[in-house]
């Protein structure tokens, strides 16, 4: 930088000598040549930016520094609690958590029959009270079972699982009523029997009386069409299953009321329990 500096002095002084007529003369040995004087002999437009620099780096380096929060405060309160027992209820898990404070709000994550996902979230009134429930439930053993409560800002939300294929939204199916059923007849029969005598339904299912856990003797198979339906009655209508000849016809019921009873869940053990032959609409056991 010293050796700049003196080059530029030199090329200066001279520049001034030879621009008046007068010779160009040796600096004074007594100059110091790295001093900042250097800086005179620039031209005004030199100096003028030099100082609109040194003004804006001032400014920028007087400008408050600001670091992005790492946690909201919704993050800092709310709780990822998981291996929860099925039988538990929000109810119990707000008077667990009160134990470390005020619990604001308390939501378990539920499937599509009611049944909770074993994983809860707790909300707390402070950042605090959040901290005081992980050190103290962090491996808790609850109903029988250890559970993990973290920050929930470290977990997202499981999203929603895609819509099972089949029948769209509002779509409406047409259902047959299929009675005098051989009793050892189950759905995966009914929806075999209709495969091989015309064509696969949306969905087969027995009915099954809940005191007896026997079959009821009747059950529904449903179609997309109203046409589909129409040809499997006329098709498949007294044919044998079980040798015992079926008896067709349209179902008086609405739609969803013949696709949701509680049917072959409510078999005895001692029968061989099914449920309804339709595996795109049966939800998933939690894991």
């Amino acid at each position: 930088m010293a050796t700049l500096e003196s080059a530029l002095a030199l090329f200066a002084v001279q520049r001034f000598s030879n621009n008046y007529g007068f010779p160009a003369a040796k600096p004074p040995l007594s100059i110091k040549l790295h001093t900042p004087s250097t800086a005179l002999f620039f031209s005004s437009n030199s100096f003028q930016t030099r100082r609109v620099c040194f003004q804006l780096c001032s400014a920028l380096q007087e400008l408050p520094t600001t670091s992005p929060s790492i946690h909201s405060s919704d993050n800092i309160k709310k709780l990822y609690v998981v291996n929860i027992s099925w039988s538990l209820s929000a109810t119990d898990l707000k008077d667990l958590f009160a134990q470390c404070g005020s619990v604001t709000d308390v939501e378990i994550i539920k499937s599509k029959d009611g049944r909770n996902k074993g994983y809860a979230f707790v909300t707390m009134a402070s950042r605090e009270e959040a901290q005081a429930a992980i050190d103290k439930f962090d491996s808790y053993e609850l109903s029988g079972r250890i559970i993990r409560v973290e920050l929930a800002k470290r977990f997202k939300k499981p999203s929603p699982p895609p819509p099972p294929p089949g029948p769209r939204t509002g779509e409406t199916r047409h259902v047959i009523y299929a009675s005098n059923l051989a009793w050892k007849a189950r759905s995966t029969h009914l929806r075999q029997f209709f495969t091989e005598n015309f064509k696969t339904p949306v969905s087969a299912r027995v009915v099954f009386d809940s005191p007896s856990g026997r079959s009821a003797g009747y059950g529904f198979v449903s179609f997309h069409t109203k046409e589909d339906a129409e040809a499997a009655i006329s098709t498949v209508d007294g044919k044998e299953l079980m040798g015992r000849p079926l008896r067709l016809k349209f179902s008086e019921k609405k739609d969803k009321e013949a696709g949701s009873d509680k049917d072959e869940d409510q078999v005895k053990d001692s029968e061989s329990e099914e449920v309804e032959d339709q595996g795109s609409d049966a939800q998933p056991e939690e894991s």
